[in-house]
Parts: C-alpha cells; sequence; structure tokens
C-alpha cells in the first residue's frame, strides 16, 4: 500500500462530476471524474511532462479500467456535448488508484451528424 492510494478517488468525487462514459463495444456507464477544457500538464510514467491542449478526462483506474481511442464521454448534465476519446496517458503515480489521462476531441456521430 502507498501514501497516495485513495488520492485519486477523493479528489474525483470533490472535484468531477458525474460523466458518462460509452466503449466503442458495451454499455455506457456513469463514473464520477473530471472533465476539463483548459490545457493540461501530465507527468508520464516516465517522469516527462507533456502539455495538453485539447480536453481531457481525468479518471481513476480503479473506476475506468482501460479507456480506448474512439470511445465517447460527456457530462452527464450536458450529454449533447460529447468528446470521443483519442488517446491515454497513466499519470505516472505510484498509487494503486492512480488516474488515466485522456485526450479528447469533439465527437462526430457516425453518418456527419452534430
Amino acid at each position: 500500500m502507498s501514501l497516495f492510494d485513495g488520492v485519486a478517488g477523493v479528489l474525483a468525487d470533490v472535484f468531477g462530476a458525474p460523466v458518462i462514459y460509452t466503449p466503442k463495444t458495451g454499455e455506457a456507464v456513469q463514473v464520477q471524474a473530471t472533465l476539463r477544457h483548459e490545457p493540461t500538464e501530465v507527468v508520464g510514467d516516465d517522469g516527462r511532462v507533456t502539455l495538453i491542449t485539447s480536453p481531457t478526462l481525468r479518471v481513476s483506474r480503479a473506476v475506468l479500467a482501460n479507456p480506448l481511442p474512439g470511445d465517447v464521454v460527456a457530462l452527464a448534465a450536458t450529454p449533447e456535448d460529447a468528446f470521443e476519446v483519442l488517446n491515454k496517458i497513466h499519470s505516472g503515480s505510484p498509487a494503486a488508484d492512480a488516474v488515466w489521462v485522456c485526450e479528447l476531441a469533439p465527437y462526430r456521430p457516425p453518418g456527419g451528424g452534430a
């Protein structure tokens, strides 16, 4: 057990919001996560800092085990404003409940709808 275990969940509970996560295959689930539109810095497993300027989803690995490109996320309060996962970065934290940081782009439904 690490000193940091449990911190990601507490932060998501305090600063996060209900998010609807829809994998490319499977059922949508509601999770507690943080969806940001502002640029954010992420420290990867290699210790290097990466600046992500597109929207991001920060979610505990204990809550969402394997987010994949093409999955869709939206705040439960505004599901019409959906985003597609482009890629994911492990936060580099040693904690068991470390977070994924997913880089997002506006979702374009198949068939060209808005």
